[in-house]
């Protein structure tokens, strides 16, 4: 009998396994079934972290939440995905989806209670590939129009926001008043409560259309000045200070069409659809004073990264804060990197789907070669 043949250097293991697509982590449940020594390696944290690192400029996206009411009563938020991972629950009952970033997904219940005459919300932030699922403490809900964003609880700079989905959040939610008045609450998960109310004094609705971005230290909400929608603005909340201001659109802004974004060096971005094309934004610290002034980056042909000879632009969704954009056409739905140019079509969506991109690293031999782990030694699985 031929002797086996050797085994492989762990190092040069480390480094194939290292390259494997993040938008494929079935291949870590392949790898950790090979043998122990590949198990372990693939479930240690050190490995872990320099996939993620490695990757870092490629977060895949894992699904798309689509919130929809088969019944008038019933909402139920469904998780769509776009590779083999699969959540826990891929329906959530009774909850809508309302924004998403950093591995964690808001949800509204809409089972609002009213106590004294004051309507308060019901919010609760799911973790898609823990299955967790924390409810929030009641917040109340302005009499004007209102918003959310949950994000990473470190301050900018202090996280790359690679695999921070299990480390503390805040939620914030910002609300208009019939007196023209703003007021914010922030809740943070460490202290398990919301902040006193802050306000600042704005006439203005915030939009309906989009979700916040996050940039910086701050997080912005399309907004608009009364009740004229093409007279459009944005409203920035200083996640320091909590002091809410407003700054101007860039000059193409519309209601419909514009997308505040992360732009491509940190700073908010704003993209706006014109027929086929996507004009990219950048707002910008700009001459001898500081002074802060919009400028137009570049324009991406979507004709030439779309395989399709004639479509209509439906939709167009940031997925957090990556520079990967969600584009509905009435040909299909498709990913985008703003980046790279790289694409991928989202199969059984609707163009005019309401829908938030999911985005995290996800390793599941991390957790699975630890229960192979445990077989092949004879551990105590109790």
């Amino acid at each position: 009998m031929p002797p086996p043949p050797p085994s492989l250097v762990e190092e040069l293991v480390e480094e194939i396994l290292l390259r494997t697509p993040p938008d494929e982590p079935e291949r870590f449940v392949h790898a950790a079934l090979v043998c122990k020594a590949w198990c372990r390696l693939v479930s240690d944290p050190g490995f872990r972290r320099r996939f993620c690192e490695r990757h870092r400029s490629r977060v895949p996206v894992l699904g798309v939440l689509r919130s929809i009411s088969k019944r008038s009563d019933v909402m139920t938020t469904h998780f769509i995905p776009t590779c083999s991972f699969r959540p826990r629950r891929d329906a959530l009952r009774r909850w809508r989806a309302i924004d998403c970033r950093h591995g964690r997904v808001l949800l509204l219940s809409e089972r609002g209670e009213s106590t004294s005459k004051r309507w308060y919300l019901a919010l609760a932030v799911w973790d898609p590939i823990t299955g967790n699922q924390r409810n929030l403490p009641w917040v109340p809900r302005t009499d004007g129009t209102w918003r959310a964003a949950v994000l990473c609880a470190a301050a900018a700079g202090e996280c790359d926001h690679l695999y921070c989905h299990r480390g503390p959040f805040l939620v914030v939610v910002v609300g208009t008043h019939r007196d023209g008045m703003i007021s914010a609450y922030a809740y943070s998960s460490e202290s398990d409560a919301w902040s006193e109310p802050t306000f600042a004094q704005h006439q203005i609705c915030l939009s309906e259309e989009g979700r916040a971005a996050h940039a910086g230290n701050a997080l912005y909400f399309k907004c608009d000045y009364g009740h004229d929608h093409h007279n459009s603005g944005i409203l920035a909340y200083d996640l320091a200070t909590r002091k809410m201001t407003t700054i101007d659109p860039q000059p193409m802004s519309s209601w419909h069409t514009e997308l505040l974004m992360t732009a491509e060096g940190g700073g908010l971005g704003s993209a706006v659809v014109r027929g086929s094309q996507l004009y990219l934004w950048s707002r910008e610290t700009t001459g001898s004073h500081g002074d802060m002034r919009w400028m137009q980056k570049r324009v991406v042909d979507l004709k030439m990264l779309i395989p399709a000879t004639r479509f209509k632009v439906k939709q167009v969704t940031s997925a957090d804060d990556n520079g990967v954009v969600y584009v509905g056409t009435n040909r299909g739905c498709f990913f985008v990197d703003l980046k790279t140019g790289w694409l991928r079509e989202v199969l059984g969506l609707n163009s005019t789907d309401n829908i938030i991109p999911y985005m995290s690293f996800y390793t599941p031999g991390t957790s699975y070669s630890a229960y192979l782990i445990r077989i092949s030694t004879g551990a105590n699985m109790s």
